[in-house]
């Protein structure tokens, strides 16, 4: 349910940014959401949908990059991994830092 919220927030910013711009309307908003976020992008799309009804955004399509885990091995270097995990995906070792996986950044908002 967290998703509608964030939808809200996506919205939000996309509809105060068309404004600045000028824009009479916008027509796709693409976001970079990390795995580790734990979003469903089918729900996010849904509120923001829901949410945009009325405003410039209206029937603006919400588009999702996947921002990946990607984890530090000493062997293997950056590997990315299906999820958080603490072992390297490709070599199995131990100890291995986690990096990216959990942004949430609006990329573009295309406008007319």
């Amino acid at each position: 349910m967290h998703e509608f919220g964030i939808a809200a927030e996506i919205a939000a910013a996309a509809v105060s940014e068309g404004e600045k711009h000028g824009a009479a309307k916008i027509v796709t908003v693409t976001v970079r959401i990390g795995v580790l976020r734990g979003i469903v992008p089918d729900s996010l799309r849904m509120y923001f949908e829901h949410i945009v009804k009325g405003s410039p955004a209206e029937g603006a399509a919400l588009e999702i990059e996947e921002d990946p885990v990607l984890v530090s091995c000493p062997g293997c270097g950056e590997t990315p991994a299906p999820g958080l995990t603490l072992s390297c995906p490709a070599c199995g070792r131990d100890g291995v830092a986690v990096k990216g996986g959990d942004s949430l950044q609006i990329v573009s908002i295309d406008i007319e």
